[in-house]
């Protein structure tokens, strides 16, 4: 399926059902489409779906705009066609979050959604407002647990606005999305489904190879920022598929900090949606503790140190089918 979106090529009859389904798992089914053969009304299914996440936005941007509260879409529309199944604003300024949340929940009676432990300690917000079925949701930052990456005014500050199926939107710097999108796959998901392989090219096109690499040095994540630029070429490397930025970008990312430290996690089997080995996750969370505590930032490299006993608890909740906890991570 991958080849097949990337190069264009053709999926056998034999394979249409079975490919059917990896497409809607990986959620790139809107996309793969005609390749597919989708018949005309489930394509037109897949769209109103679509339509409807906008019409949240337009509804939502309205309302925060109408109320100064100031946000940036995060990695929302960096998937389109597809559009998922929540809609993420970033809201940095306390004051303006806090008033954001009594706004969904007071004025347009909003229902909030249970949180993972993890997401409470970041202080997300999620809802469903009445007549929508995608989940609203606004952060105060870009976090798993409450380590840190940046700050979250900067990338506020240096948000552009965008035309997005021509309407006016605020969006992340070119270099902010890229960053983001590695943060949220390494730290948050810790997977990569079939759309950030195949997104992932596209994005980079216009981003700065320099400040990215700046930024990744800053967060502390260089461990993870080469992991995935490895995992991603070797998924593209499988499908004969050449990407000279990408191959720019992790040029850059050796020459910046050497050898990658989980290479030897780099040798199993390609499947997507492709998780990130539990032992790498450890690694990952202790090798950015180390460099909070370099840079000072203690809180956050606390932060980091819980997430692998965490882990593992989340994975012994997830194997008693959630019944000792609620969801951790």
């Amino acid at each position: 399926m991958l080849k097949a979106l990337l190069l264009g090529e053709s999926v056998p009859a034999r394979d249409l059902g079975r490919m059917a389904e990896f497409a809607k798992r990986n959620k790139v089914l809107l996309r793969a489409a005609g390749l597919l053969q989708l018949l005309d009304e489930r394509r037109a299914e897949l769209q109103a779906d679509v339509d409807e996440g906008f019409r949240l936005y337009d509804h939502m941007s309205k309302v925060f705009e109408e109320n100064r509260v100031d946000y940036v879409i995060l990695k929302s529309f960096d998937s389109l066609p597809e559009l998922g199944h929540d809609l993420d604003f970033l809201v940095p300024n306390p004051t303006q979050f806090n008033a954001a949340e009594s706004l969904l929940v007071g004025k347009l009676h909003g229902n909030p959604q249970e949180l993972t432990h993890c997401d409470k300690l970041v202080g997300k917000f999620s809802c469903f407002l009445p007549g929508f079925t995608h989940d609203f949701e606004i952060y105060p930052t870009v976090s798993q647990l409450g380590e840190e990456y940046m700050d979250p005014h900067e990338v506020f500050s240096r948000r552009i606005k965008a035309e997005v199926r021509g309407r006016s939107v605020w969006l992340m710097s070119d270099t902010d999305r890229v960053f983001i999108r590695v943060i949220h796959a390494m730290y948050r998901h810790n997977f990569l489904k079939l759309s950030d392989v195949i997104d992932f090219p596209k994005l980079i096109q216009n981003c700065s190879t320099q400040e990215l690499t700046e930024r990744i040095d800053q967060a502390g994540m260089s461990d993870s920022y080469l992991f995935f630029l490895a995992t991603e070429k070797r998924f593209l490397d499988k499908c004969n598929f050449s990407s000279p930025r990408l191959d720019e970008l992790a040029t850059a990312a050796a020459k910046r900090f050497g050898s990658d430290r989980l290479s030897f996690l780099e040798r199993d089997r390609l499947v997507l949606p492709y998780r990130i080995p539990t032992t790498g996750l450890v690694l990952l969370f202790l090798l950015k503790a180390g460099r909070d505590v370099a840079r000072g930032r203690l809180r956050s490299a606390l932060y980091c140190l819980l997430a692998p006993p965490l882990i593992i608890l989340d994975f012994i909740n997830a194997v008693f089918g959630q019944k000792l906890l609620q969801r951790i991570w």
